[in-house]
């Protein structure tokens, strides 16, 4: 009898799953096509757009030899050369090809809507010559919306874009106020490129850049350096606007002004942001500076990204046309027939399984899950717990504070040199944490046939962490370099906290035996490298000029002003300073430096200088800079100010910059 019980079970199941499918599919053809919010504005400014593109098209299409349908497939004549005299940096052609489409007009409509925008509100504009069709499409926008820019441009552009010296982002802007599609102009112009002052180009570069400015009579501002070009940009923007605040704040592309430094590109997300959060900024350019105000932004670079989140295609070799994707209209799920669908299907549940519940038809239910299933879920559960996109640790060699006797052991055909452990302290390292460790051993001499036994002692900041006893068998593929045999390899991982710590390291072997190792840290390939930081406060930026020609920015601070740096722990900085020496000082001078954090704790460092030679500083060729110190702090978590100030002497001048790990760069407040 209960195999006929079993059978109704499965048909009743079967028939309801069935029931369901059915229902799912006639809504899935059923579904409507449903008109987006704002689609008639987001349909002007695309139709705007457009116009614009042909405009440009037909411009170009009029001097022979300007259109390159090979990497301009569509023939818009807003993908430009790949070099020219006044391309500042590399450029993708897939992310030029992706912005050539008028409806990314609507996108910037459904980011000013979504920022509360109204027809008059003030916008302060940053665009450059990289994007140009990315640049119709927010003009566009703003007609559309009635809105008042305030707009500063970059003409220098990166490759495929308006990088045409004859046909600058000026000259199509020109063009399209002289036919009426647009009235939005720009109000200032930079150089762009490296410090957006034109590094990186060459002087006939610039020269075209001054030229294009020059025959549209927009004023250029002219920095000579970028932290000086982000204040010249602020302050044209509040006074265009006479001190009164901007509604919102749009940058397209990658210029550095706008975003502070290379550093901050993964910190800053595409798109439309009311809080850009609390990093330790590398440099903070004006769409932070702008975040900080309360001013929300939209920053419109990874165009890639953006086309494939709102359904936009990628590269594409034709123009698309106004009203295609999503942004228009998507086709929905019918809601009146989705929901008496829903209720015939509950009813018909209610009607069908109730009986069979009360007979106890489906006490197998809960049943406990098999071992099959058992391990399937364990192993489900054990997957979820490994994080997608885990950095890969690879490890870097420590040195130690003082050279010791080295060991040298050849295997696999190479010579590689250890330190010897040797004595009762060992071997000192500084490490910095938090940080994996691994150390690499080896004991060489006489090992003996049977082998023995080293013992290894690890020390952190004088307290003993680790004591281990090693196997000395003998390794048939390693011997020492001068010939000898040497014992197998053998691994001991630690791990250091945070902050800087010494790290004691002694071995102790029978004798005629001595024990060697290499230390190594490990480094997450993942956000390696250390990025500047820019003060709050300094008296001026000072550039160190090598003989190979490279440069490094410092930060000029005097007996009589200090230097302030706001950082977000915990982090490792580092602050390298340099004393200034004139004609009349000798060749090694003394100084003190004094660094206060939070206006409570004080750290002193008495340092002493050198004068070097072959190194100058471009801004004061009068002075000679000093060697450098290398300064550590340990920055406990939180926002801390710190002030550093020249104790002695009393008319001293130095120069300092600050660094973190590039991985800290994010770290929350």
């Amino acid at each position: 009898m209960s195999w006929r019980l079993d059978r109704r079970r499965q048909l009743i199941l079967l028939g309801l799953a069935v029931a369901a499918l059915l229902m799912q599919v006639l809504l899935e053809y059923a579904r409507v096509p449903v008109r987006q919010r704002d689609y008639d504005l987001k349909m002007a400014a695309s139709q705007l757009a457009a116009r614009a593109f042909t405009a440009v098209r037909v411009e170009r299409g009029l001097h022979e030899g300007r259109v390159d349908l090979v990497n301009d497939p569509a023939g818009t004549g807003l993908i430009g050369p790949e070099f020219s005299l006044i391309t500042n940096a590399r450029g993708d052609l897939e992310s030029k090809l992706t912005s050539v489409n008028p409806n990314f007009a609507a996108l910037i409509v459904q980011y000013f809507r979504q920022a509360g925008l109204k027809a008059g509100d003030p916008v302060a504009v940053a665009v450059s010559g990289s994007f140009p069709a990315l640049n119709i499409c927010l003009y566009s926008a703003i007609e559309t919306m009635k809105l008042r820019p305030v707009v500063i441009t970059s003409i220098g552009a990166s490759m495929w874009g308006a990088n045409d010296p004859q046909f600058t982002w000026l000259d199509m802007e020109a063009l399209l106020a002289g036919k009426g599609i647009f009235t939005t102009r720009s109000t200032a112009a930079t150089h762009g490129g490296g410090n957006d002052m034109g590094r990186g180009l060459s002087p006939e570069g610039r020269r075209l850049i001054e030229a294009a400015a020059a025959r549209h009579g927009v004023p250029l501002l002219d920095a000579t350096n970028i932290e000086e070009a982000i204040t010249q940009r602020m302050t044209f923007w509040s006074e265009a606007q006479r001190g009164h605040a901007y509604r919102l704040s749009v940058n397209v592309g990658g210029g550095v002004a706008s975003l502070g430094s290379s550093h901050n590109r993964l910190l800053l997300p595409s798109g439309l942001s009311y809080d850009l959060g609390d990093h330790n900024w590398a440099r903070k350019g004006t769409l932070v500076l702008f975040a900080e105000q309360g001013v929300p932004v939209v920053h419109l670079l990874n165009v890639t990204r953006l086309a494939q989140d709102n359904g936009l295609p990628v590269a594409p070799d034709f123009l698309p046309q106004p009203g295609e994707g999503p942004l228009f209209q998507k086709d929905m799920y019918s809601f009146p027939l989705a929901t008496v669908m829903l209720l015939i299907y509950s009813l018909g549940c209610v009607l069908i399984l109730a009986p069979e519940v009360r007979a106890g038809l489906f006490d197998r239910l809960n049943r406990k899950p098999g071992t099959a299933a058992t391990a399937l879920l364990m192993l489900l559960v054990l997957a979820a717990a490994v994080p997608a996109g885990a950095a890969v640790t690879s490890w870097r060699e420590v040195k130690p504070l003082v050279g010791g006797n080295t060991v040298c052991v050849t295997t696999d055909g190479s010579d590689v040199s250890y330190v010897a452990l040797g004595g009762e302290r060992g071997v000192t390292f500084e490490v910095t944490g938090p940080r994996r460790c691994k150390l690499l051993t080896r004991c060489g001499g006489a090992l003996g046939e049977s082998g023995g036994r080293y013992d290894l002692t690890v020390r952190i900041d004088g307290v003993v962490t680790e004591t281990r006893a090693l196997a000395m068998a003998p390794d048939a593929e390693a011997t020492a370099c001068g010939g000898g045999a040497v014992s197998e390899l053998r691994r001991t991982y630690f791990e250091v906290g945070p902050g800087t710590h010494r790290v004691e390291l002694s071995g102790k072997s029978p004798a005629g035996s001595r024990v060697a190792g290499r230390l190594f840290g490990a480094v997450k390939r993942r956000g390696t490298g250390r990025a500047p930081l820019t003060p709050s406060s300094y008296g001026s930026v000072a550039t160190l000029q090598f003989e190979s020609g490279a440069q490094s920015t410092y930060y000029r601070f005097d007996g009589g002003r200090s230097v302030v740096l706001d950082v977000t722990g915990p982090t490792s900085l580092q602050i390298h300073t340099r004393l200034d020496f004139d004609a009349t000082m000798s060749g090694t001078q003394n100084y003190t430096l004094e660094l206060v954090r939070d206006g409570v704790d004080r750290r002193t460092f008495h340092l002493t200088a050198d004068k070097l030679a072959g190194v100058v500083w471009v801004e004061t060729p009068n002075l000679l800079p000093g060697s450098r110190h290398r300064l550590r702090v340990d920055v406990p978590p939180g926002r801390h100010r710190y002030e550093l100030r020249c104790v002695r002497p009393e008319a001293c001048g130095i120069a300092a910059q600050f660094q973190i790990p590039q991985a800290d760069l994010g770290v929350p407040r």
